[in-house]
């Protein structure tokens, strides 16, 4: 495998980790939300409403932005996975 090769595969690869840590920036919100209204349906005061903040969290997942984060990590990955198998996509 040549350097330009080399140097391809690893931006390929570099994109497609970058991509997964936004998916992993949404859900750790998400999750983040969630956990405060566990927190809040169990007596232990977060200042806010559960059902709110669970509805928020459901109404993230289901985002045009999640679901574009989800497609370019898709994409990346099989780009990257394409370079690694020494063909270009």
């Amino acid at each position: 495998m040549n350097s330009t090769h080399k140097e391809k595969v690893a931006l390929a690869t570099r994109e497609a980790r970058l991509a997964l840590l936004e998916v992993k920036t949404l859900v750790d919100s998400t999750a983040e939300k969630i956990h405060a209204a566990e927190l809040e349906a169990v007596g232990h005061p977060q200042g806010c409403d559960p059902l709110k903040t669970l509805r928020i969290a459901a109404e993230a997942l289901q985002a045009p932005n999640f679901e574009a984060a989800i497609s370019q990590v898709r994409s990346k990955l099989e780009t990257a996975v394409a370079w690694h198998r020494g063909v270009e996509s």
